[in-house]
């Protein structure tokens, strides 16, 4: 099984840095909605943009080719955006 590295050398498999990203992403839509009440894209600001998202600023294949799979986890690293907006982000539209 494929192992990627954190920025101090810890291992860590895909399906662990699934469930970190998961669990960072849902506990970070849970912070925005506990404080405005709804979930909305970060990036055009609306709550109509749906389905809403969690995105990297650092993708995750280039964290794991630069060994810092840790900022896939870190808030500061994910952003909630609407689904078109995150297409937008990741040039797929």
């Amino acid at each position: 099984m494929n192992t990627y590295s954190d920025s101090n050398g810890k291992r860590y498999t895909t399906p662990q840095i699934e469930r970190l990203i998961k669990k960072n992403a849902l506990e970070l839509l849970e912070m925005q909605f506990i404080e405005h009440g709804y979930n909305f894209c970060q990036s055009c600001l609306r709550n109509d943009c749906k389905p809403i998202d969690v995105s990297h600023t650092i993708s995750r294949k280039k964290a794991k080719e630069d060994g810092i799979v840790e900022v896939l986890w870190d808030y500061d690293n994910l952003e909630i955006l609407g689904r078109k907006c995150h297409q937008i982000k990741d040039k797929l539209t």
